[in-house]
């Protein structure tokens, strides 16, 4: 049986356990539809701790015992907050139904006449007052797939922590950027060629990473191009590190390069949104507050001046950004066409055949899409949740053309504010663009994968799970891949 899908162990079960944690499960619906309600917060009262529900709209939350007589909010946009006592969630059958909330607001009184933008500056203004001005760390829970083509070839997933910088507008872009693409030859295979991530897509050189616990999983070597490898006798497919090293680098550091509350970029800076058009998508509900969600994209689409197009949620009173998504406008996927190049020496005897004398593959990012959610603790946001999917096309010599997508996703289980410490030196993850965390060393450790809080595997990641237990069960292909 999949071993992602044992790991949530109800309250009643637990009790059969001398542990320090309980783990409840449950699924969150509308109240009149009986419809799941996907990615809705789940924090424990007065706490930071928590989790997201997953797209069919089931949690699994893990944490300390001295919690047991708390309960649990669940917020989700357009519904009314509901408080349930931990003690109710008894199996993972229980329901938790939200009531849709009223959205009868009145509008923005502005001046101007791209109102929608003034209030966005208001927002960004109002940054330091909403959002930490000092360090934090973060417990996370990190996962990524590698689709290719139509099978699912590459999967990892990581408990990690986070010293994560505050949110002051000293983000260093340049420093970070050189950082991030520091990396020395000796230090890694001379075919590795890491797939490219969208520009934004580097870490905050104040951050650090610590990875906690690993798992992963892999069935690239069964896949049709390994077999054309061997069909044509081009090269031994040991040496096809190309196409095994195609990962993604960087580790889960890198999705918080798409924070551009803490990094003030694109539609988020007070000197580049003058090129986004900002309109009113509706007006709706979050935590009982009323909240705005205002519609963004280029006003030039000719040129790369504005490259997103998305929405934006806001607090009408404190104004506060409480999430955010984007994906790149159409006419930008052709303007910011990022690529990565490999190249391998061809045997000679398909040197003669083909006038080649090196296979050249060429990876190009397509598209990509990502969003981004808060939570609040204490009167401050901090981040919450961090969604990637890019797409990428693969061609060259000899071999087929292929596609891949990869999704990847960061979510915030736990905000420590005091006391914060850094991450020792020896502990820290090197989070550069050729560094994947796929290629991290680590042991799987079962005893502790079974007392954490995942997000639970549904809709494309349970597919992607089911795909790469074909040959194996995850357990199997966990303990042997270290």
């Amino acid at each position: 049986m999949l071993l992602l899908y044992t790991l949530c162990i109800p309250l009643h079960a637990q009790k059969a356990h001398k542990q320090q944690t309980i783990t409840i499960e449950a699924t969150v619906i509308d109240q009149d539809t009986e419809e799941p309600l996907p990615f809705t917060n789940v924090i424990i009262r007065g706490t930071s701790i928590g989790t997201i529900t997953n797209e069919e709209g089931r949690f699994e939350l893990t944490f300390s015992k001295k919690h047991a007589k708390s309960s649990v909010v669940f917020s989700f946009i357009g519904y009314q907050n509901k408080t349930v006592p931990i003690l109710k969630i008894t199996s993972p059958d229980t329901t938790i139904p939200l009531k849709t909330a009223s959205t009868a607001l009145e509008e923005i009184v502005v001046k101007t006449k791209n109102k929608y933008k003034e209030y966005v500056d208001q927002a960004i203004a109002a940054i330091p007052l909403n959002y930490a001005q000092h360090p934090v760390n973060l417990a996370t829970y990190y996962r990524e797939l590698i689709k290719t083509d139509d099978h699912y070839t590459k999967f990892s997933d990581a408990a990690s922590t986070i010293y994560y910088a505050s949110y002051d507008n000293q983000f260093d872009p340049m420093q970070s950027k050189m950082d991030y693409v520091q990396f020395t030859r000796l230090e890694q295979n001379i075919n590795q060629v890491p797939f490219p991530e969208p520009s934004e897509f580097i870490a905050d050189t104040r951050d650090q990473a610590h990875i906690i616990a690993l798992r992963k999983s892999d069935n690239l070597k069964d896949y049709k191009i390994m077999e054309q490898s061997k069909k044509l006798q081009a090269i031994d497919t040991m040496n096809l590190k190309w196409l095994e090293n195609n990962d993604i680098g960087g580790g889960p550091l890198r999705l918080t390069g798409a924070d551009k509350i803490k990094r003030l970029e694109d539609f988020l800076s007070p000197t580049t949104n003058s090129h986004y058009l900002f309109t009113l998508y509706k007006k709706s509900v979050y935590n009982d507050k009323p909240v705005y969600i205002i519609s963004f994209t280029p006003k030039d689409p000719s040129t790369a001046l504005a490259k997103y197009t998305g929405e934006i949620t806001i607090d009408k009173d404190s104004k506060a950004v409480i999430s955010y998504q984007y994906r790149l406008a159409k006419n930008a996927k052709h303007l910011l066409n990022q690529r990565f190049a490999a190249q391998l020496k061809t045997p000679k005897s398909i040197e003669k055949k083909t006038k080649k004398s090196f296979i050249t593959r060429v990876t190009s990012l397509k598209d990509y899409q990502v969003f981004v959610s808060y939570s609040n603790y204490m009167g401050k946001w901090y981040l919450k949740r961090i969604k990637a999917i890019n797409t990428y096309h693969n061609s060259g010599d000899l071999f087929e053309d292929y596609r891949v997508t990869t999704e990847s996703e960061l979510i915030v289980n736990t905000v420590t504010t005091d006391p914060v410490a850094r991450i020792a030196i020896d502990q820290v993850y090197r989070t550069n663009f050729a560094n994947p965390l796929y290629n991290h060393t680590l042991p799987y450790d079962a005893a502790f994968w079974n007392n954490y809080s995942t997000l639970l595997p549904t809709g494309v990641v349970g597919k992607a799970l089911d795909d790469l237990e074909a040959r194996s069960s995850l357990e199997d292909q966990f303990n042997k891949l270290k």
